[in-house]
């Protein structure tokens, strides 16, 4: 799933992620709440993020994971695209942050909330008008968080690691994130039709 999630990005537009293999999925779901509810503000989110020892910076950074997709009524309560390209990974979601409300774009308190904290504003403004330091913040928080409770292999084992092995997890992920972008831009095309 991490690796999914990393080429996903990347083949979207969006900046290459540094991946270190060898984290093992859960079987079993996580408990609820360890998730942002998007219906609260700001103090929630800090909750939530700082718990697991992100910052301001990375809590923005990561909100503009937004970029990417959409929400789903079945699944969340809410529905509709942050951006007007929803397959395209892109400082937009902080460009339409600052326009204010947008007919067909999703606005989520959460999304609201990194407006008024004087926290959190100054990094949308930033991003919304460079979108390399949207990628560079943007990348080093997805990493960070992807690595939460995960200690990477020393590099002595990972010179033992087997190069076949490697390279078919590789693929397996990107294959798994060509998928999801296929079928979500299938989607979005049936959608509109």
């Amino acid at each position: 799933m991490q690796l999914a999630g990393v080429v996903a990005v990347e083949v979207t537009g969006g900046p290459t992620i540094d991946f270190v293999p060898g984290r093992k999925d859960s079987k079993v779901s996580p408990k609820e709440g360890r998730l942002p509810d998007a219906k609260q503000g700001s103090p929630h989110l800090k909750d939530v993020f700082y718990r697991m020892g992100l910052s301001d910076k990375e809590i923005v950074a990561l909100s503009g994971g937004h970029t990417l997709g959409r929400a789903h009524p079945e699944r969340s309560g809410f529905d509709g695209p942050w951006t007007k390209e929803p397959l395209k990974f892109d400082n937009s979601y902080f460009v339409e942050l600052l326009k204010g409300e947008t007919e067909g774009l999703l606005k989520l308190p959460t999304d609201n909330a990194l407006l008024d904290d004087p926290a959190f504003r100054p990094f949308v403004e930033l991003y919304a008008k460079d979108e390399d330091a949207f990628f560079k913040d943007y990348a080093a928080a997805h990493k960070r968080l992807s690595e939460l409770g995960f200690t990477p292999a020393s590099s002595a084992s990972k010179a033992t690691a087997k190069d076949g092995t490697v390279l078919a997890q590789s693929a397996v992920g990107v294959v798994v994130a060509a998928a999801v972008v296929i079928l979500s831009y299938l989607y979005e095309v049936r959608k509109r039709a």
